[in-house]
Parts: C-alpha cells; sequence; structure tokens
C-alpha cells in the first residue's frame, strides 16, 4: 500500500504587505528589480520516510486566494494520482478549503463551487483520501513552490541573462551573481 502526504498552496502573487513581507512568507531583500509575480499553485508528496516522493507547481491567471487554493489541490490530485498513491493524505494552509472538501463547511461562493465540484471528480480516482488543515509555517515546501511559480519564467530568465552577460563581458554586474568553479576530485 503506497500511502502519501500531499501538500499543497496556492499564492495570489501578493509582493508586499505594510510590514515589509511579500505574500510568500519571506522579507522582500531588494525592490530591484522587482519580479512581475501572478498567481501560483504547488504541491510536493511526501513519502513516510520523509523522502521527497514528486512534486508539482505551474502558474496561474489572476485569482482570488481561495481559487488559488483550490488549484493547489487540483496540482495535488493529480500529483498522487500520477503517484499512484493508494492513500492520500492532503495537507493544506486553508481552513476554508479542507473545510468544504470534508463538508464541515458549505460552499456559497459560485466561483468556489466551480473549483470544488472539479476537486470532487478528480478525487475520484483515488481510492482513500483524508483532508488535514495545517499552520502556514508547516507548508513551507508548497508556498515556495506556488510562490515560484508565481514569478514569470521570461522575465527572470530575461533578469539571469542580463547579470550572467554583464559577467561574461568582463564587467562586474550587479553584484547579485558570483560564478564559483568547483574541482571534483574523485574519492574525496
Amino acid at each position: 500500500m503506497k500511502r502519501l502526504w500531499v501538500f499543497c498552496d496556492g499564492s495570489t502573487g501578493a509582493v508586499e504587505n505594510h510590514r515589509g513581507e511579500n505574500g510568500c512568507g519571506g522579507l522582500i531583500r531588494s525592490a530591484e528589480p522587482s519580479a512581475p509575480m501572478t498567481c501560483g499553485a504547488g504541491a510536493v508528496a511526501l513519502e513516510a520516510d520523509g523522502r521527497i516522493a514528486g512534486w508539482e507547481w505551474r502558474p496561474l491567471p489572476a485569482m482570488t486566494n481561495n481559487e488559488a487554493e483550490y488549484a493547489g489541490l487540483l496540482l495535488g490530485i493529480g500529483l498522487a494520482e500520477r503517484l499512484r498513491a493508494d492513500d492520500t493524505v492532503f495537507l493544506l494552509d486553508s481552513e476554508i478549503v479542507v473545510g468544504q472538501m470534508t463538508g464541515r463547511y458549505a460552499v456559497n461562493s459560485r466561483s468556489l463551487y466551480r473549483w470544488h465540484w472539479q476537486a470532487c471528480a478528480a478525487l475520484r480516482a483515488l481510492p482513500k483520501v483524508q483532508f488535514v488543515a495545517i499552520p502556514r509555517e508547516w507548508n513551507r515546501l508548497a508556498d515556495g513552490l506556488a510562490c515560484q511559480a508565481g514569478i514569470s519564467w521570461a522575465w527572470l530568465r530575461d533578469e539571469v541573462d542580463k547579470e550572467t552577460r554583464s559577467k561574461g563581458a568582463g564587467g562586474q554586474g550587479s553584484g547579485r551573481s558570483q560564478t564559483i568553479s568547483c574541482l571534483l576530485i574523485p574519492g574525496s
């Protein structure tokens, strides 16, 4: 029997709040360059010994926080299905989504009803499932993937390319990147 613990999360791409923290749980280190953030979803599946069995991330269009949380759950359901889980524990930091999936809370929002219906339909492919609401601090891996998915890859790739070109041309660049050479010695 293959049991998996699947951590799921969604991010709405909130870049900064009044305390100088980004929406992805970390302090903003620099305003330059500021990454264009969108919504994203992430899911990480762990085995009984804590090893990562698989992970997924996906950028999302603009949506509400609860919709993004459902998108993270759908990503996690797909991951559990691909990994052929017999017993899946879904862990989310959204009390609303967990409450709605377990029937404790009603789904009154039209937009959430569509997401809830998709999740219920997708769950039919899994033999046994449970839902657990966890503190946000316990969901750091899925949160990080959701936040990373919310950063445009084209923008990030261009920023990295600019940085490496300025370094490669003999310039000092902005000081954010550093080239490190490693010599691997067999048997050491």
